[in-house]
């Protein structure tokens, strides 16, 4: 059976802060990327499959919801 990845995302105006976990807690990404469409499309393409995602909703959260939901579910 494939791991999935967890990933938490800590969303600000202008930068989105993002941590990759296994099922076992363990830490195997981290950083900052700009919140932009681009550099989010830039950025999933480096992540570990499968994964899933889970951020606070705030005002700037919105758009990265709707830009990732049509993405395929691992």
């Amino acid at each position: 059976m494939q791991s999935i990845y967890y990933i938490g995302l800590d969303v600000h105006k202008k930068t989105i802060s993002y941590c990759v976990k296994d099922g076992s807690g363990r830490i195997h990404l981290g950083g900052t990327i700009p919140a932009t469409r681009l550099d989010l499309d830039r950025w999933r393409k480096t992540l570990p499959q499968p994964w899933m995602a889970a951020m606070e909703a705030t005002v700037f959260t919105g758009w990265i919801y709707d830009h990732l939901k049509p993405l395929p579910l691992p």
